[in-house]
């Protein structure tokens, strides 16, 4: 989904409109300007608002805390003899922080306001156009908008419906207005300018022990894992760390179900960590987006790296991630925002999501992915691992390219070569060792250092 995304914080209003109560767009005032009461003394009644012209929209993604979609909304509003409104028509636009604003994507019309301002927009199916996608993809959205007309600037409510796409539902979503020409100054995505607060990171650790666990604390949300020792460990030497990351719909089954993931491991003497990602619209799936401090996928590696740090003889030299399809997107995110902990990583299937964090430094990588049929869920992996590579490469990464040609799927013949690159490429290595032996013989010829 590039979403047209904002990566900030959810912004509140910043329009002057202020009750008593100082919650944004709550003063309907008496848009003439007349007294309380008229000749007669009789209170004049407040007329109510009407919003027309073009507006900016914060769409706040629930399932993804801290991603809010730009939307441009185009209103046409209409009052008659007795004081009725009705949107006679609305359209919905994408946008992006730059001012450049897509087609017509949805039309309605014909929706009768409440006297107190309430309304629900139910859009047709549409698709958020490739372009303004981050997964280069086109993205199917179904949804709903119930709220509150507050005044002629902000209408403010929920959204539900579903991102058909990756059949998750919106449950918790929400938005906001403002006029567009003011859209510099902020654009409310709720109807309060309640912000986000920092997720806190581990104080106390559980025992982390072998095998599946499924009560480990992080963000205040009870969290599963997997832990698997090498058969020689027994702490007497710094050992390194892999976190295995699976794809959406997946789970820690379905990515340590890869043939030769678990034999390599061991073979090679790494420490295993697979989570599982949590239930978001009504699908596992990790936050690729979200910003690291609100992100509880982030927080959860953290966590876990922590707790592991102390109870287990991990390398710290020698920490590394991997993950498939969404677990590689979310990879790329800890490649973005963890470099300082974080060795080198595999994403297969993966991509970048999100801007690099304050102190980043380049980390080897080693890029695979399946070709031109590298699709799912309608979205096209081979542009994003073409896009991630030249993201890399030109911030100086190390960068091993392996397009395997077999689509969107994790092979037996990649995890040899995945953990031979961890081996290789320990915190800090230069020069990278490959640029003057080339390639090791568990690479398959599909491999090739990226210049």
């Amino acid at each position: 989904m590039r979403w047209i995304m904002l990566f900030g914080l959810l912004v509140g209003c910043t329009k002057d409109d202020e009750t008593a109560t100082g919650e944004p767009g709550d003063n309907i005032t008496d848009p003439d300007g007349d007294a309380d009461a008229d000749d007669t003394g009789a209170p004049v009644p407040e007329l109510p608002p009407l919003m027309n012209g073009l507006f900016s929209s914060g769409f706040a993604v629930g399932p993804v805390a801290g991603l809010i979609v730009s939307l441009q909304l185009e209103f046409e509003m209409s009052m008659d003899e007795s004081g009725a409104r009705t949107i006679d028509n609305i359209i919905l636009r994408a946008a992006n922080d730059e001012g450049e604003v897509s087609e017509d994507l949805a039309v309605a019309g014909g929706i009768p306001v409440g006297e107190d301002g309430a309304i629900s927009v139910d859009w047709p199916l549409f698709t958020l156009p490739a372009v303004f996608s981050p997964t280069s993809g086109d993205v199917d959205i179904k949804s709903v908008m119930v709220g509150t007309v507050r005044n002629e600037d902000f209408a403010c409510g929920e959204v539900t419906g579903d991102i058909v796409s990756f059949e998750m539902d919106l449950a918790g979503s929400t938005f906001g207005t403002t006029p567009w020409e003011d859209r510099i100054l902020g654009t409310p995505s709720s109807c309060t300018n309640e912000q986000l607060e920092e997720i806190p990171r581990i104080t106390d650790c559980p025992t982390m022990s072998a095998g599946r666990s499924s009560d480990f604390t992080s963000g205040g949300v009870d969290r599963e894992y997997e832990l698997h020792i090498p058969d020689d460990y027994d702490g007497s030497a710094a050992t390194p760390l892999a976190f295995v990351l699976h794809g959406i719909g997946s789970s820690i089954d379905g990515i340590l179900g890869s043939e030769n993931l678990l034999e390599e491991a061991n073979r090679t003497g790494h420490i295993v960590l697979a989570p599982q990602a949590t239930e978001r619209g009504g699908t596992a799936a990790w936050d690729p987006v979200g910003p690291p401090g609100f992100n509880l996928d982030v927080a959860l590696f953290d966590d876990l790296l922590t707790c592991m740090s102390e109870q287990y003889n991990i390398d710290s030299t020698r920490v590394h991630v991997t993950g498939m399809s969404l677990g590689g997107l979310f990879t790329g995110t800890l490649i973005s925002s963890r470099s300082e902990v974080i060795a080198s990583a595999a994403p297969f299937s993966g991509g970048l999501f999100r801007p690099k964090s304050e102190g980043w430094q380049p980390i080897p990588t080693l890029v695979s992915w399946g070709g031109p049929e590298d699709t799912y869920y309608g979205q096209d992996f081979d542009s994003l691992a073409y896009s991630m590579i030249d993201q890399l490469s030109g911030d100086g990464h190390f960068v091993v390219s392996c397009d395997h040609g077999g689509g969107h799927t994790v092979r037996a013949e990649l995890w040899p070569y995945a953990f031979r690159f961890f081996q290789d490429h320990p915190q800090g290595v230069e020069p990278a060792p490959y640029l003057d032996t080339g390639l090791p013989s568990e690479f398959p010829e599909y491999c090739s250092i990226v210049e």
